[in-house]
């Protein structure tokens, strides 16, 4: 074996093969030191552009986003103007369908439909103010309709709103008539039944024929109410011991506590009539 390890070819072959590992390790070496180098010089020039690319679309895109935000802005606020106006035309046109029916039946009378801006929490008659006034030609004293019915009177007017009292109130003084039987007497509120939603019809006579479900409405006795109009049904018969009368106690037929659409009569025939006879005019 030693002969053979100093034999000339062999070492001949061992020698070339040291210098061909040496040359391949040194030149792996340089060639991963060369392309390392290169490759990190190539980045760092593409990171450097790049960057620079970056920064430049980065500054033209805000500015681009800036102007397009302005312009989506005052689109959104030309929108939502646009809705307002339209949400406004929808509920005027509800309002003007709901009482529709009404104006139809009664050409004469002029209606202003409103909406409830807010109720009287110290008031525990229910009255509310509205969203319309003198400058929609209301006055004091003006009937103002539910959906269902006569619900109360303008008590109170300005400008551009108008304040009602409902037929819950004591202030309240209706003329009134039973449609069944022709028994009449005076629509006037109580505190006793307010909170229930239930108005009275006073100053019936003994003999009066009044029953429960009977239909009560307006008499146009007066002329500050128009005739017909629906006030609410009788639930019951009662006997007031203080002024010795009897009485019937009436359920309108809208929750006056929930109204928000009303309309107001600002004009009808025969308004007035009863009262300048009255005054001689």
């Amino acid at each position: 074996m030693k002969e053979f390890f100093q034999s000339p070819k062999i070492k001949i072959f061992l020698s070339v093969l040291l210098v061909l590992i040496m040359l391949s390790v040194f030149t792996r070496n340089v060639e991963n030191n060369i392309i390392s180098a290169t490759f990190n010089t190539l980045t760092y020039g593409m990171s450097k552009v790049t960057a620079a690319a970056s920064s430049d679309n980065s500054n033209k895109s805000y500015d681009e986003l800036q102007k397009e935000n302005e312009e989506l802005k005052t689109a959104n606020r030309d929108l939502r103007s646009r809705l307002v106006d339209y949400y406004e035309v929808k509920e005027e046109n509800t309002r003007l369908w709901m009482f529709y029916e009404l104006k139809k039946e009664h050409e004469d009378y002029t209606l202003i439909p409103a909406t409830v801006l807010r109720r009287d929490t110290n008031d525990e008659f229910g009255s509310f103010t509205i969203d319309k006034g003198t400058d929609s030609a209301i006055t004091v004293g003006d009937p103002v309709m539910g959906e269902n019915g006569l619900i109360g009177w303008i008590s109170e007017a300005d400008v551009y709103t108008a304040k009602v009292v409902t037929i819950l109130s004591p202030q309240t003084s209706i003329g009134a008539i039973d449609k069944a039987t022709g028994d009449t007497g005076i629509i006037t509120g109580s505190a006793k039944y307010a909170d229930d939603n239930l108005t009275m019809l006073s100053k019936l006579t003994s003999e009066h024929k009044i029953e429960k479900g009977d239909i009560i409405t307006s008499s146009g006795a007066s002329g500050i109410y128009p005739k017909d109009m629906v006030l609410g049904e009788v639930t019951e018969i009662g006997y007031d011991t203080y002024d010795t009368s009897n009485f019937a106690v009436i359920k309108p037929y809208d929750d006056i506590s929930k109204i928000v659409n009303v309309a107001v009569i600002s004009d009808f025939e025969g308004q007035g009539e009863i009262l300048k006879k009255e005054s001689g005019d």
